[in-house]
């Protein structure tokens, strides 16, 4: 069992590598061809990596976050996306959750990437986003609640953008429409709290180190929206449940 679960972790930080690697040799301008069948190499020095520089994580680790030619940083971002993307297969793999669930979250992975470095997505994976999710609302997730409760929350998020400038952009609020849609209503408060939580906790330190008010600190919210959703969609009722008994206790 032990060696089922490696290789569905390395499955998905392979995935997660892959998924990196062709991203950026896309915003690159690499022609298909090219990108299909070229070796991945150090962007500066252009020295070709060997296999085991390609291990997810361990290759990271290995070579001490450098090119070990020309000894260029390699964004910390990507080894731990790949951790991140490992955890998330072998964890919905464990709570064998529905088939759905794994292609939202490459999606929102995508999406993460883009927010992260450009601070905007590409509107036709929004729309994809909308469109699986819609589909999945109406053969799996059919419910006026969760309907009723993800509007009054974009509405209130909306009317927060107005005061607030700034404070969420149009995708972030399509976004939060397409895993409301794909959610139980229970979930997505449990994704709607934790992704506010946790992108606060995170503006906070980050003031803290770089000696910023908050105002100034600009939050990547598709990121947080991402962990929030593979939370959600494996421990949302029971974290909600937990928290409406603690109330009435």
């Amino acid at each position: 069992m032990i060696i089922i679960y490696i290789c569905i972790f390395f499955l998905g930080a392979s995935i997660a590598s892959y998924i990196n690697a062709t991203l950026y040799r896309i915003e690159k301008g690499i022609k298909l061809k090219t990108l299909l069948t070229q070796s991945s190499y150090c962007e500066k020095c252009k020295k070709k990596l060997k296999w085991y520089e390609l291990i997810p994580i361990f290759g990271y680790i290995y070579i001490g976050g450098k090119c070990s030619k020309c000894k260029t940083k390699v964004n910390i971002l990507y080894p731990l996306s790949e951790l991140f993307f490992g955890i998330s297969f072998l964890l919905m793999y464990m709570y064998s959750v529905p088939f759905y669930v794994w292609i939202i979250l490459l999606l929102l992975f995508i999406l993460s990437y883009y927010d992260i470095l450009y601070r905007e997505v590409p509107r036709i994976l929004v729309h994809i986003l909308i469109g699986i999710s819609l589909l999945i609302f109406i053969f799996f997730n059919l419910n006026l609640t969760s309907v009723l409760l993800t509007v009054g929350i974009l509405l209130m998020i909306s009317l927060l953008t107005l005061i607030i400038k700034k404070s969420f952009g149009l995708g972030d609020i399509l976004i939060l429409l397409a895993l409301g849609l794909a959610l139980d209503y229970k979930q997505f408060v449990v994704l709607f709290w934790l992704s506010i939580f946790t992108a606060l906790l995170y503006a906070i330190c980050l003031g803290i180190l770089q000696k910023k008010s908050l105002k100034g600190i600009k939050i990547p919210m598709i990121p947080f929206f991402t962990i929030s959703y593979l939370v959600a969609s494996i421990w949302g009722t029971v974290i909600f449940d937990f928290f409406l008994e603690s109330i009435y206790l």
